[in-house]
């Protein structure tokens, strides 16, 4: 029997953990990136949205995967562990499946971004483990452009009890 994590799981020690998903909403013209970089511990480092322009589910959910690498790298992280619920993006960037012409560059470009850190994993994850990020896409239209959140009280409240509730997950375990 395939049995899937319903939890987020947090990195190895000293690492830092980002989830990510992308939001189209086609019928609006929106396509927006989610995202949250954690520690080991799993105290939120920083969560971030933003608005991209993509016109297939694959060049979306390559760009977040993207743009979290852009956000960790520019924070300065070294070793990082980066969890998509696509799974075709994932084995993409793995080099286990072909992929289409019209992310072929995304894919090298994400690949680019990948030597600026020193240890570096990618994962698939379904939804169950990316609660906190699927909180901030619910948000939708209501977040305009680029925002970065720096402290987990200035979250969106539901994003905050979440990430709340998996903290207090990972004390009772550890």
């Amino acid at each position: 029997m395939l049995r899937r994590n319903t939890k987020w799981c947090p990195p190895r020690q000293w690492w830092f953990k980002e989830n990510s998903n992308g939001v189209a909403r086609w019928y609006l013209g929106e396509v927006d990136a989610r995202g949250v970089i954690r520690m080991h511990v799993g105290e939120m480092v920083v969560a971030y949205s933003g608005n991209l322009k993509g016109s297939t589910n694959d060049q979306v959910e390559g760009m977040v995967l993207l743009w979290g690498l852009k956000v960790s790298l520019s924070i300065g992280f070294k070793a990082l562990t980066t969890e998509g619920d696509s799974k075709l993006m994932i084995d993409a960037v793995k080099g286990l499946n072909k992929v289409n012409w019209s992310i072929e560059g995304i894919i090298k470009d994400i690949h680019k971004f990948l030597l600026g850190l020193e240890h570096f994993e990618i994962g698939h994850v379904y939804r169950e483990g990316n609660e906190v990020v699927d909180a901030l896409a619910a948000l939708g239209s209501q977040i305009k452009g680029c925002r970065f959140w720096r402290r987990k009280d200035s979250l969106p409240n539901n994003a905050q009890l979440l990430l709340h509730g998996e903290s207090q997950a990972l004390d009772s375990n550890g």
